[in-house]
């Protein structure tokens, strides 16, 4: 389950907020703030300017979130915002109340709760480490019958001039269910042809393509999913231009 379902289940049963907040602290989580410092600048120092909000009892709070999706929703428009694991958030807030996911399914952290929950972490020695998904995505090749998606998928490539190879893996997170990542070497606007790849695909399979993702090759991320896989498919003539 991820942290939303595993919310979502706590709120209804007492009995599974235990593993809900230890899967909090271990996650990152999403705030607002002003002026976010780019995240390769971020040491153990870090300062945010977070925002903080009123609620109609005029206490004041600072929101967080589960996902970006979530805190859009919640903002209703464009603002700035910073990925943190949440037990280092709790560290710089500890006397601050906070809610997680407000005006949704969501929880109240008072400080006298924040500080109950760094006394425990510090005592089961859990560090405040922002996890991403470069270090937490495991990649392996695929056992499952593709031909679904690969048969398309090459029909697909072999009318884009662009495209040199693509590759294709599961990625799985944490105890989340594997998803399929496609990798593809090409040059030009990957936006524009993922965008294609995907409708060509969904209207090929009959739109059952929602757990399926795209990578260009050009990332090191990509790179690393790949390794040691080989291509299903290449192009077989040569591009009217080089890289």
């Amino acid at each position: 389950m991820n942290l939303d379902e595993l919310l979502k289940a706590a709120i209804s049963d007492p009995s599974r907020r235990s593993i809900f907040l230890q899967t909090l602290i271990r996650s990152d989580i999403f705030v607002i703030c002003r002026m976010p410092a780019p995240l390769e600048e971020v040491r153990e120092n870090v300062r945010l300017e977070l925002i903080t909000v009123r609620n109609p009892e005029g206490e004041i709070f600072i929101p967080f979130f589960t996902s970006h999706k979530g805190m859009q929703r919640f903002v209703r428009r464009y603002t700035e915002c910073y990925k943190i694991n949440c037990l280092r958030f709790f560290e710089l807030i500890q006397n601050k109340a906070a809610v997680l996911n407000p005006g949704s399914y969501g929880k109240e952290f008072s400080p006298p709760e924040i500080k109950a929950i760094l006394k425990i972490a510090r005592g089961l020695h859990i560090k405040a480490v922002s996890y991403n998904d470069f270090e937490t995505l495991q990649y392996r090749k695929t056992e499952q019958p593709l031909m679904h998606i690969l048969k398309p998928a090459c029909k697909f490539f072999s009318t884009q001039p662009n495209v040199d190879r693509a590759f294709i893996v599961e990625m799985q997170k944490g105890g989340e269910k594997p998803k399929l990542l496609i990798v593809v070497d090409m040059l030009g606007n990957t936006r524009k042809l993922f965008v294609a790849l995907a409708r060509y695909l969904a209207k090929s399979n009959g739109n059952e393509n929602q757990h399926l993702y795209f990578l260009s090759y050009e990332q090191a991320l990509a790179k690393k999913a790949v390794a040691g896989v080989d291509p299903f498919y290449i192009r077989n003539t040569r591009r009217y231009f080089q890289r």
